[in-house]
């Protein structure tokens, strides 16, 4: 009797136990399934990022080839997940990686691979692997380009170094379907490689030659380099032109250069002659500069590819020059006032530039020396002598001038963008004629409100922003042009 009793009692004992080692079971279960999802997800997020970063970096070395590029991507690829990365069993490594050319002649490289993972908790189920893939891609757009070059003399101790760097920025670009110009500037300018207007590509060994061969030599004529630059890309037609345009400025001081017509004659011509006109840099600042300044001239603006050197404008350099002075304003009596004349006169009075050499259509062949719309503008004195004062002024507010104009340029499909680079430490000195409040600028302010920088107090957000780069010395150049490189490289995704 109490044993039938108790019968019933054992069962459901029995019964609950088995419903409990069940819902022990199915909890282990999907414990095991969060563990090990969670593990999957992490290894996934990891691949992911090691694909990404390998399609970007092939993107960047396309330029050098295929092989190159993928055996950079491979590089980046290793060294985010490397074989037995986060426990997983085994790794496609290095990645299957695909360069394909998409229907505008961009690079597009696609990367993907594949991880297999062992389960801990899984394998309750019986699931003793999990397979995870990732897959990325970079597209690597077309790039018309414009390298503008200073060659000034006071690079001479470092231009060896100087135009390795360079050598290896070229390298960075495909002659196949990029396509890239070479100005050089000092006292003149010399369009050394002029862009392609007709199909892509560009002749990547003469561009490495001309940088090979060039030498240094006289002052600093950024704008009239600036002003070729921007001519060139130009140049290339609307309809095949490449979605990113830009323009490369490397520079190791402010500009003290500039092209205009100046009254040679005194007064007793009919007509300016053009030509370029040289203020030194200062103070001293650190060997560099003069205190006691001079404004010498007259260049030729343009030297050629067979004679790329400084020439003077007739007679001689020593009729053109205001002698040294520690007062800016000394007139120079060869050449008593900025351009004068009223052909060389804005419609306000204001002195204006002289480009007399242009390959596109509708670039303008003149500008002020002084817009007082722009920021940091520096205005004339003495009733526009031509003294150091003004020309240095004017040799900066030119530059300016023009950057201003190549960035609201709205003649091509695409807006031009400008990425200014800086040697020295000079240019971090105060130097010129004092601003405001008595303080000087420095060249790199200049270089900023150049590429419209968005970190420079003067940025400009109603046109396109670039960016100004700064190497210290030499040793930092290289590092400073891929600075440039992965710039254009990132717009390109």
């Amino acid at each position: 009797m109490d044993t039938a009793k108790s019968h019933p009692r054992q069962l459901d004992r029995g019964i609950a136990l088995f419903y409990l080692s069940t819902l022990l079971f199915v909890l282990l279960a999907f414990c095991g399934l969060a563990v090990d999802l969670g593990r999957g997800y992490i290894v996934k997020a990891h691949l992911s990022k090691a694909v990404d970063g390998a399609a970007l970096a092939a993107a960047r070395y396309i330029g050098d080839g295929q092989s190159t590029a993928r055996a950079e991507g491979n590089k980046i690829f290793a060294a985010n997940f490397p074989n037995g990365f986060l426990g997983v069993s085994s790794v496609q490594n290095p990645p299957n990686m695909n360069f394909t050319v998409g229907s505008d002649g961009s690079n597009v490289i696609t990367v993907d691979s594949i991880a297999v993972m062992p389960t801990t908790f899984m394998t309750i189920a019986g699931f003793r692997n999990m397979t995870v893939s990732g897959n990325g891609q970079a597209t690597r757009r077309l790039v018309d380009l414009s390298f503008v070059m200073d060659k000034s003399g006071s690079l001479n101790p470092v231009w060896s170094q100087v135009k390795s760097a360079a050598q290896q920025f070229i390298t960075y670009f495909d002659q196949n379907v990029d396509r890239v110009s070479l100005v050089m500037f000092s006292g003149n300018t010399v369009v050394m490689d002029p862009i392609r207007t007709s199909g892509r590509g560009f002749d990547k060994t003469a561009v490495l030659s001309h940088i090979g061969n060039a030498t240094t030599t006289g002052f600093t004529g950024t704008s009239e380099g600036l002003y070729q630059g921007w001519d060139q890309i130009r140049r290339v037609p609307a309809a095949s032109q490449s979605a990113l345009r830009i323009i490369v400025l490397f520079t190791d001081g402010a500009p003290n250069t500039f092209s205009g017509r100046f009254d040679v004659a005194n007064g007793a011509g009919t007509s300016n002659v053009a030509g370029a006109l040289h203020t030194n840099d200062f103070p001293n600042v650190a060997g560099q500069g003069q205190n006691n300044p001079e404004t010498r001239g007259l260049y030729q603006i343009y030297g050629t590819l067979a004679n790329p050197g400084l020439q003077w404008v007739a007679p001689t350099n020593s009729s053109y020059t205001s002698g040294t002075n520690t007062n800016l304003q000394i007139q120079n009596p060869k050449i008593p006032f900025l351009p004068n004349k009223p052909a060389d006169l804005m419609p306000d009075g204001t002195p204006k530039s002289y480009h007399p050499t242009q390959s596109s259509v509708g670039i303008p062949s003149a500008f002020p020396l002084y817009d007082a719309l722009l920021p940091a503008q520096r205005p004339f004195v003495a009733n526009k002598q031509n003294n150091v004062k003004n020309a240095n002024n004017a040799a900066r507010n030119l530059l300016e001038i023009i950057a201003n104009a190549a960035r609201a340029d709205n003649s091509g499909a695409y807006p031009i963008r400008i990425y200014t680079l800086g040697l020295g430490d000079l240019l971090n000195q105060g130097t010129g004629e004092p601003q405001g409040a008595g303080s000087r600028e420095t060249g790199s302010s200049i270089l900023m409100r150049v590429a419209n920088d968005p970190s420079s107090p003067d940025f400009n957000p109603a046109q396109t922003p670039g960016k100004y780069f700064f190497a210290g010395d030499p040793v930092q150049l290289n590092a400073a042009f891929q600075s440039v490189r992965n710039m254009i490289v990132r717009l390109s995704q």
